[in-house]
């Protein structure tokens, strides 16, 4: 997978090039810190996917990512932003976004993410506070913290709780916090029920194989 990073912030940046980078299965074409040299960068080379660092200047952020998507190729673009501007994430998916995720997301999360939208072409991926997506709020879905997205992830990857703990360097106590908190937002009734939920509601991706 080739991979195109966007951000202005050059600690970020070399962060999440260095990280990407790191992963077997993936190749960072360019690191920049703009839209304009990211539309330079992807004819010459186009990438899988796109991640767009975006900050708090949210009313240019619209124009950039139709840029981006005019611009060909194909590419899917993750959208790292804040997690707490409302309407934000919801209109950027709408817009053609693939995935919107804050800042603070975990390395593991984020590689996942990206590994998922290549092999699955119709869903979207949303990590973000229920004020960044209204229609959720409107409706009374319960969403899923940052952090119980990830332990719902592993948790379809057939991973233990012990296993869980060890991969997100927390206590099994913790996971089971966690785990007692999904089966409560989800209404589920079982772990695998708790997968299944999640999927139906484009937490996960389909394609997460469970083998429990």
């Amino acid at each position: 997978m080739s991979v195109l990073v966007v951000e202005s912030h050059p600690l970020l940046r070399g962060g999440l090039e260095a990280l990407l980078s790191a992963n077997d299965d993936m190749t960072v074409i360019a690191a920049v810190s703009g839209i304009e040299q990211a539309l330079h960068a992807i004819p010459l080379s186009p990438p899988d996917v796109v991640v767009f660092g975006i900050d708090e200047r949210v009313h240019e952020v619209s124009g950039a990512l139709a840029r981006l998507l005019a611009v060909g190729g194909g590419q899917r673009v993750v959208i790292l932003g804040p997690d707490d501007h409302p309407g934000h994430a919801e209109s950027l998916l709408q817009q053609g976004a693939r995935a919107y995720l804050p800042k603070d997301v975990s390395h593991g999360y984020l590689t996942s993410v990206i590994r998922e939208m290549c092999r699955e072409d119709e869903r979207v991926f949303i990590s973000a506070y229920p004020s960044a997506i209204p229609s959720l709020t409107r409706s009374g879905t319960r969403v899923l913290s940052n952090r119980e997205r990830e332990v719902i992830v592993l948790v379809a990857q057939a991973m233990s709780n012990a296993q869980i703990a060890r991969k997100l360097s927390i206590t099994k106590g913790t996971v089971k916090r966690h785990l007692h908190n999904i089966f409560a937002k989800l209404n589920a009734v079982s772990r695998i029920d708790a997968v299944n939920k999640a999927r139906a509601l484009m937490m996960i991706a389909a394609t997460i194989r469970l083998d429990l």
